[in-house]
């Protein structure tokens, strides 16, 4: 049975919740008027915009137009996009590709940003998406991370047991989603320290110091 190797998106492979943050920072000040601080993002790095956007404006009190405040955001995340040098978080790309370039590892995303946002996304990180097996976004999903239904999809999707694969983590939420659905789980320090990432299956501060012979290791640790 072959392995199957997820990825989550923002703040795994690509250097994106820095600019998310200040996306949603500039849209609550220039339609409401209200400054957030950045570190009350925190709270729902791995949450689709929507659940994010919201959280805010609960937060803060203030009542929003819900669908302007996407687009809003939206446009000016993808601009932050646009002028930004480089998104690739360092070791993603060998990892990314060892594993495309074998037969017996299945390789996905599974990211709770939509459609729209993760391609413009992987287009600026600059890693080849033909090779990926499967590819799930916050559209093909109902419930949001931390609940499991992402990673599941995912498994189903590239046909592998959910004990067969390990995902690459960098927020509480996504920890938990794969967790949940019975995978193993590395968690990466790009977004939290590690303390908050306890239950990943490893935790590391970069994805250079990961390998497909660690990825295989923490999978049947995992079933054990």
């Amino acid at each position: 049975m072959p392995y199957g190797l997820i990825f989550d998106v923002d703040g795994v492979i690509a250097d994106t919740e820095p600019l998310s943050t200040k996306a949603t920072n500039k849209t609550f000040w220039d339609l409401y008027k209200v400054p957030i601080k950045e570190e009350d993002s925190l709270e729902f790095m791995g949450a689709t915009t929507e659940v994010h956007v919201l959280g805010i404006a609960t937060k803060y009190n203030v009542s929003i137009d819900l669908e302007e405040t996407l687009a809003v955001k939206q446009a000016s995340f993808f601009n932050a996009i646009d002028e930004a040098d480089s998104l690739l978080f360092p070791g993603v790309d060998s990892l990314y590709t060892r594993a495309a370039e074998l037969d017996d590892w299945k390789l996905a995303l599974a990211t709770s940003s939509n459609r729209v946002r993760s391609e413009k996304t992987m287009a600026k990180a600059g890693l080849n998406t033909s090779f990926l097996d499967a590819w799930l976004t916050g559209n093909d999903i109902t419930k949001p991370k931390p609940d499991p239904e992402i990673y599941q999809a995912a498994a189903l999707a590239i046909g592998v047991s959910p004990a067969q694969c390990v995902v690459i983590e960098d927020s509480v939420a996504g920890v938990t989603a794969a967790k949940e659905a019975g995978m193993a789980c590395v968690g990466v320090t790009n977004t939290f320290p590690g303390e908050v990432l306890r239950r990943a299956d490893r935790i590391v501060d970069s994805l250079e110091s990961v390998d497909l012979t660690m990825l295989h290791d923490v999978i049947h640790e995992n079933q054990s």
